[in-house]
């Protein structure tokens, strides 16, 4: 997504802009190569709910505070959440699943990407919400992929995750789509209920923002604004989003703080009761 926003900001602002892959640390690192540069708007972080929200939560010595040392620029787009499972666990709905968990409490496990992915937090609010017990197993080195691999071996049968992996192996029979966040179904998935419709308040953020450290002119900030809620109408943006299944947003700048605000006063209190700051 990074990359063809970038081709198209490239285009619309007639000079390059390059795409520097930083991973480590829940994107830590990336963040904090961003505030050691000039506030020229020159050096932008696409930033997710977990690094803006998550992070301060979640490592005790995070060397930043997002919410005060990132200015927002857009939101870009947000994700669905998708629960599904193991064709051999023998459930083909989510009253199943929650009824098999239910009659046996922590027989069940689920698979995430590590401690305080958004595929282990998503699962941990499903099991408040439904009233049941799975055992967390993190998967290491590849995050999603091998997470999924585990599910479709019955290893650890269950997982929420964003839907763009899962739909290819639910059409192949390899996984079960129980069901959906949001409040339609996905386009791709047309026979998966929404959480809505089954009764369950799951409202998962998965959003993607473009940040930059605070001090940088509000006239850089509107003009790189106005340029990606631009971008979203292109050809270009609409076919990735759609291949990743992601929903486009167009934004103002002041969005991505509000956003930050809301999921951080709403995922402290998980986080803290998991025990999982590190």
């Amino acid at each position: 997504m990074a990359r063809t926003l970038g081709d198209v900001l490239s285009k619309s602002l007639g000079q390059s802009v390059l795409v520097e892959n930083r991973p480590g640390a829940n994107g830590s690192l990336a963040a904090s190569y961003v505030l050691s540069q000039p506030a020229d708007g020159y050096t932008l972080f696409m930033a997710g709910v977990s690094n803006m929200a998550w992070n301060p939560h979640l490592y005790k010595s995070l060397s930043h505070q997002p919410a005060r040392d990132f200015a927002g620029i857009a939101v870009i787009a947000n994700t669905p959440f998708v629960t599904a499972v193991a064709p051999s666990l023998g459930v083909k709905t989510l009253p199943e699943l929650i009824k098999m968990a239910k009659a046996e409490p922590n027989r069940l496990s689920y698979a995430s990407a590590g401690i305080g992915n958004s595929t282990h937090l998503a699962t941990e609010l499903l099991k408040s919400r439904a009233g049941i017990q799975m055992q967390h197993v993190p998967i290491s080195g590849a995050g999603g992929p091998n997470a999924l691999t585990s599910v479709m071996a019955g290893d650890t049968p269950v997982i929420t995750t964003v839907p763009v992996g899962v739909v290819p192996q639910v059409k192949a029979g390899k996984l079960i789509a129980l069901a959906v966040t949001g409040d339609q179904r996905l386009q791709q998935l047309p026979d998966v209920p929404t959480f809505k419709e089954l009764g369950i308040d799951m409202e998962v953020p998965g959003w993607y923002s473009l940040v930059t450290r605070t001090g940088v002119p509000a006239e850089v900030i509107e003009r790189l604004n106005a340029e990606i809620n631009k971008a979203l109408d292109t050809a270009e943006m609409k076919e990735r989003l759609n291949g990743q299944m992601l929903i486009g947003i167009k934004s103002k700048p002041a969005d991505v703080q509000l956003m930050t605000k809301r999921d951080s006063a709403a995922w402290g209190p998980i986080i803290e009761r998991l025990g999982i700051a590190q």
